[in-house]
């Protein structure tokens, strides 16, 4: 069901019916009061609804009414919108709802209805719903107005741990209020909080992360200035508390990092033990320096498996010969061959490094096999034209 009232559009989407018809208990008493409830249902949340989208619409926006199960939204694009206007379009609907339990008090406190049981059931269920209503959603809980108007002030006033208070708040007002609601057997609305605070919760969760995970990006970028300015004893401290990091990620890059001062101070055995013992599919830079150490301990079943991935992120004739080199000590004369050409292809002077490293001992395992023979003719070919 879609139509248009003040130029505002409103939207009824299928749930709203169902929640209304269980709401109502219509379905079970079919009677004048439970017709009566579903209609003051349904127009008191389009009244509270159209004071943020009146609002929204004075202040420039272009709002739409959507109303579905457990009630309904205004929405509008907030582009241009300051915060103090924000708080004005959240603060209306609640006021607004207000007008209602102002006008259904006073029509019942005149006693002209008395005579007339349906016109006093209508204004009484008109009062008692929109101050439950009302009361409810004043509630500090996001995405309820309450919670949105505390949002509003804490973050102008403290920012993101303004935010940050504001779903704390919430969380301590469900503990409250839920007990209450269930003991004066308005359990709907304690199950509806209780669903609010299992989100809260949630995106807390998700926004602590998310501040975690910059908090240590800012402290990486630190230790990788402190490296670059040879400030070495202060990398360590903030890479120690990284090494610690429950982020995967973050933890590899402290790892390569760390193993590079440990390098750079000549202590390779603890560099080596850091990169051996850390995931390979998150190591980058750091896997070339694992493979240069693993050759030294002669791991030449390491330096074969990364091989590929090694020169592919340092394409140089130093990591083209260590390939080499640790396939001729595999005996696998094939791919020793084959990366010693590689190696002479980075140009003339390689091509003589290449030649002198012909009569290491490193290649007597593969010298006399054909296949390598072939790479090396091609190499001494080259070096000859």
């Amino acid at each position: 069901m879609n139509f248009r009232f003040l130029n505002i559009p409103v939207y009824i989407h299928p749930t709203f019916w169902i929640f209304l018809l269980f709401f109502t208990n219509v379905y079970r008493n079919p009677s004048i009061e439970s017709l009566i409830l579903g209609g003051v249902m349904f127009f008191s949340l389009l009244v509270h609804e159209f004071g943020h989208a009146l609002t929204a619409a004075y202040f420039g926006a272009r709002p739409s009414i959507t109303l579905e199960a457990f009630g309904g939204r205004a929405e509008y694009n907030p582009t241009g919108i300051t915060l103090k206007q924000r708080f004005l379009i959240t603060l209306n609907g609640p006021l607004f709802e207000s007008i209602l339990i102002l006008l259904s008090y006073s029509l019942l406190k005149s006693g002209n209805f008395e005579a007339h049981p349906h016109i006093q059931y209508l204004l009484q269920v008109t009062m008692r719903l929109n101050i439950l209503w009302c009361l409810l959603n004043l509630v500090p809980v996001m995405p309820l107005d309450g919670g949105q108007l505390l949002r509003y002030l804490l973050e102008r006033k403290f920012g993101y741990k303004g935010y940050r208070a504001s779903i704390i708040i919430g969380l301590i007002s469900i503990v409250v209020m839920t007990p209450y609601l269930f003991s004066q057997g308005y359990s709907f609305f304690g199950l509806l909080l209780l669903f609010m605070g299992l989100e809260n919760y949630q995106a807390l969760q998700r926004e602590e992360r998310a501040s975690g995970k910059s908090s240590q990006l800012n402290q990486y970028l630190e230790s990788v200035e402190a490296i670059n300015k040879n400030e070495l004893d202060k990398a360590k401290l903030l890479l120690k508390k990284l090494l610690k990091s429950r982020d995967p990620k973050v933890k590899h890059l402290a790892v390569e990092s760390m193993a590079k001062i440990h390098y750079k101070e000549n202590e390779t055995e603890k560099s080596y033990d850091l990169l051996i013992n850390a995931d390979p599919q998150l190591l980058k830079e750091g896997k070339t320096l694992l493979c240069k150490l693993a050759f030294e301990r002669k791991n030449y079943e390491l330096v074969s498996q990364y091989a590929l991935d090694i020169y592919a992120s340092d394409p140089t004739f130093e990591i083209a010969l260590l390939n080499s080199q640790a396939f001729a000590h595999l005996k696998d004369p094939d791919l020793a061959g084959g990366w010693l050409e590689t190696a002479a292809q980075f140009g003339d002077e390689y091509r003589e490094r290449v030649k002198e490293k012909l009569s290491d001992p490193a290649y007597d395992a593969v010298r006399d096999a054909e296949i390598f023979k072939e790479h090396t003719n091609i190499v001494l070919q080259q070096s000859n034209k």
